[in-house]
């Protein structure tokens, strides 16, 4: 499901909210499960006024996860630019 329901993690004192919704911030950090089979791919993001929040995005298969997070891992962008961007997963990688 995109966007991710965002928890807060961390940020600066004194900012003035600790919830954000939707398409916001700048994707920091993405980690794959360790839980096997792994199908969740976390989102570390960085609002503008510097606060921390973690989501996730499940799939059905493993190999379509790691294919995300691989993806994932090699850009550094707004979450509202990730959300509308095209992303070809080839047949290989889906095991089709």
């Amino acid at each position: 499901m995109w966007p991710p329901k965002w928890l807060y993690t961390t940020g600066l004192a004194g900012s003035i909210s600790h919830s954000v919704t939707g398409e916001v911030g700048v994707l920091d950090a993405v980690y794959l499960s360790r839980v096997l089979p792994p199908t969740k791919v976390y989102l570390v993001i960085i609002t503008d006024d510097g606060n921390c929040y973690l989501g996730n995005v499940m799939f059905e298969r493993s190999n379509i996860a790691k294919v995300m997070y691989d993806f994932l891992l090699e850009i550094n962008r707004r979450v509202s630019e990730i959300g509308s961007i095209d992303i070809p997963l080839m047949n290989e990688n889906l095991g089709q």
